[in-house]
């Protein structure tokens, strides 16, 4: 067999010009990664790319929350966490789980070459979440308007612009799928997780530097969240205009399978608003018992425990429509194969990022957010575990919801749901944030028992990763 460098004909002209040491580099990387038409050259180069944009991702997020936590301080920080999160979860019905839908149904469409099908998943969705996203603005409107004399003037503006961001996020959450259905997981990623909140970071700081005299306020905040939404759904508009496939921009009729389409739906949507009660409840449940500045200083420990999951975002954001893929072509060999190597990669990426927040979290947090947060370093350290433990239960959601069975993950993600309001209420009066902390831990753990024995019942597949793989 010849060597690496064997595989290239140095006589050629134009390899002749490349000096030896980037040729070694390019071979290195091509024995490392695969060729790039294989299936292990896909995996790692889009596992690689969605790593380094969910460390792009989490790092400006780190960013944005020190900025805002300086700007706002914490009572203000609260304000504007606790809207957020209100937004968030009133938001659920404009998405109804079709990001995951359209992901799985771009990457069948895009293997079988049914570009009508695609169109018609794509305009399907989009029409869908438009409609939904308008109504619950009118909605929020209207709440705001019954509602005034019992709001202050800041939570009142805080929520109009909060209700502007839900059609601008939920339909650039749509375009980001069909472009990770197509395999351009990083172009996939790169609107909503990069340019959304950079451009969010660099209009706070402008803000801040145009009045000196006074502090940002959260309706401002909010304000300017929904300008860098903006800006980011265009962009993501214009890539996936020009990544979609020749088949696709052609005069083809779309195809439309609603029924089909809206029974998958359903359960996505359960799963998907279920995941987002879950993220947000201790948020929520805390503002009702304690004051805005622990909200302000909870969300900080929120923040910090969400560098823990960003290994496992990232590699399930890039081995997704491999899954589906698999599972379509009945390849069971090679998807238990590729649910092993993943697990192992979220391990390897999450256990030093969750060491350093749970011996240093204390000290991170008072030079990093100011001294007033150090307070929520034991929050921190027990989310931290929790996400730890997360992580090393492997990617059992994903792999399920690319599979035909999230009806599986709706059942694990609402018993951790409920879960979560049970000990919400029974331990954040007593304990305050640390209690809120335990209980989303708590939820995260029930979640993965639940999801893993649905996994192995019904594909057979172990999601843990202990078992050798080979793609």
């Amino acid at each position: 067999m010849p060597s690496t460098i064997d595989k290239y004909d140095c006589t050629h002209p134009k390899v002749a010009t490349v000096p030896p040491a980037q040729l070694l580099l390019i071979n290195s990387l091509e024995w490392l990664l695969g060729p790039a038409g294989s299936l292990r050259g896909q995996i790692l180069r889009g596992s690689a790319g969605s790593v380094l944009i969910k460390i792009a991702s989490t790092l400006l997020a780190l960013v944005l929350a020190i900025v805002l936590a300086r700007t706002l301080g914490p009572e203000g920080y609260g304000i504007y966490a606790y809207i957020f999160a209100i937004v968030s979860v009133v938001a659920i019905p404009a998405q109804l789980g079709l990001p995951h839908l359209v992901v799985r149904e771009t990457a069948k469409a895009q293997s079988t070459e049914n570009w009508g099908a695609m169109k018609g998943i794509w305009r399907w969705a989009s029409a869908i979440t438009g409609v939904f996203s308008l109504t619950l603005m009118t909605i929020g409107g209207l709440f705001i308007w019954l509602f005034a004399d019992m709001l202050s003037s800041i939570q009142a503006t805080t929520l109009a612009w909060g209700f502007l961001l839900v059609p601008l996020i939920a339909l650039g959450n749509l375009r980001g799928a069909a472009l990770r259905g197509l395999r351009h997981v990083v172009q996939g990623q790169l609107p909503e997780h990069v340019l959304r909140p950079g451009l969010f970071i660099v209009f706070l700081l402008l803000l801040a530097l145009a009045l000196p005299q006074r502090d940002v306020t959260a309706a401002e905040a909010m304000e300017l969240h929904a300008c860098a939404a903006a800006v980011a759904f265009l962009i993501g508009g214009l890539l996936l205009y020009r990544h979609r496939p020749k088949g696709a921009a052609a005069a083809i009729r779309p195809t439309y399978d609603g029924s089909v389409w809206i029974r998958s739906a359903l359960p996505l949507a359960l799963i998907g608003g279920l995941s987002l009660i879950n993220k947000h409840m201790d948020i929520l449940m805390l503002g009702m018992f304690n004051d805005s500045a622990d909200v302000g200083r909870y969300r900080v420990a929120v923040q910090g425990g969400m560098l823990v999951a960003f290994g496992m975002q990232a590699v399930s954001l890039a081995v997704a429509p491999h899954f589906a893929r698999l599972h379509s072509k009945g390849d069971s060999s090679r998807l238990q194969n590729l649910v092993t190597m993943s697990g192992r990669g979220i391990v390897f990426l999450t256990l030093p990022v969750a060491t350093v927040l749970i011996i240093f979290g204390k000290e991170i947090l008072a030079i990093v957010f100011g001294t007033p947060f150090a307070a929520a370093s034991v929050p921190l350290a027990i989310l931290a575990v929790g996400q730890l433990i997360n992580a090393a239960t492997g990617p059992a959601a994903t792999l399920l919801n690319m599979t035909g069975n999230e009806r599986h993950v709706a059942r694990g993600v609402g018993g951790a749901a409920a879960l979560n309001v049970i000990l919400n209420l029974l331990l954040i009066p007593p304990f305050g944030i640390n209690g809120a902390a335990v209980a989303t831990a708590g939820s995260f753990i029930l979640m993965q028992i639940l999801l893993r024995r649905h996994t192995q019942l019904s594909l057979g597949i172990e999601p843990l990763p202990f078992f050798r793989a080979r793609l």
